[in-house]
This record gives structure tokens, C-alpha cells and sequence, in this order.
């Protein structure tokens, strides 16, 4: 089974693709698609649409596990421009028949950390030690990843059964 977590955002929207097999994940791939803040939000967000659609024809998850975000009632702005990007996610998998599931910030940090406030460094580092590797290089492909590796420990017996895979 492949997972393909996403963490949103229209500067970096960070992406990790992990293989599930028998309740061992490991790396696919990782990273982000920037946009430039020079462009106009309709070709930003034309631009993430097209990189992940690309991401899901090479990738081809299982699934696709996207943080649910939240915004700040001071930053409103904020809130609808990330809902644009959650929007543009969204019809990605809907168009590659990609099934979804939302994982709260403070679940991937509970599954991870086994502390639903723990921050990004300690998040990254359980990232790199679970998945066995030296490094990310950044934050916004480790939140990815942990949303990734998050939705597999939600229920790995229910999630690979759903998928169809025999352990």
C-alpha cells in the first residue's frame, strides 16, 4: 500500500509518499511544491494542482492523508487561501479516484510523539527514526510524512484489509 501524505499550504504544500508493507513503512518519496508569491493565487494554485496530479499518476497511493488545517480567527485571509489549497487537494484525488482521509495536527503528533504538542523538530525527528532515514531536508515534506505515517498507525490491519492487500 502506498500513502501519500500531504501538509497544505500555497507557499510550500509539502508531500511524503510512503510504502506500507506488513506494519513496516518505508520512504518513497518526500518534498513540496513551491509557488511563487509573485504569481497571482489562480496560477498558484493551477500550478499545485498540476504537480500533484503529476505526483499522483507516478506515485499512484492508496490513499491520500492531508493534515487538517486550521486558521486563526486574526488571520482570515490566511484561512481561505489554505481552504483553496485543501480545495485544489481534494479534486487531485478525486480525479485520480484516490480515496482520502483528514488526520488533526494533534493526532499526527499523538501517533508520532505520544504528545499532541510536541513541535516540528521533535515531529521530524521521529519522521527520520521511524522510517530509518538520515534526513529531511524540510519541514514541509516531515509534516507530510507524519501525516503519512500517522494514517497508517491510525489502524494498519484496517487500512491494508480496506485496501484489499493480505498480510
Amino acid at each position: 500500500m502506498i500513502i501519500l501524505g500531504m501538509d497544505p499550504g500555497l507557499a510550500n504544500t509539502g508531500f511524503g509518499a510512503i510504502r506500507c508493507e506488513r506494519k513496516v513503512s518505508s520512504l518513497l518519496r518526500c518534498g513540496y511544491i513551491r509557488t511563487s508569491p509573485r504569481e497571482h493565487v489562480s496560477k498558484r494554485l493551477c500550478q499545485i494542482h498540476s504537480d500533484l496530479n503529476y505526483l499522483m499518476r507516478t506515485l499512484r497511493p492508496d490513499l491520500v492523508a492531508i493534515e487538517n488545517v486550521f486558521s486563526l480567527v486574526r488571520y482570515p485571509r490566511a484561512g481561505i487561501l489554505l481552504g483553496g489549497v485543501m480545495g485544489v487537494i481534494y479534486l487531485s484525488a478525486s480525479q485520480n479516484s484516490v480515496p482520502m482521509t483528514e488526520i488533526t495536527t494533534r493526532e499526527v503528533k499523538n501517533a508520532l510523539v505520544g504528545y499532541g504538542a510536541a513541535d516540528k523538530g521533535q515531529v521530524k525527528k521521529a519522521v527520520k527514526k521511524l522510517l530509518n532515514i538520515s534526513e529531511v531536508k524540510s519541514f514541509h515534506a516531515s509534516d507530510a510524512l507524519a501525516v503519512a505515517l500517522a494514517a497508517f498507525y491510525r489502524n494498519p490491519e484496517k487500512t491494508i484489509h480496506h485496501r484489499g492487500i493480505d498480510e
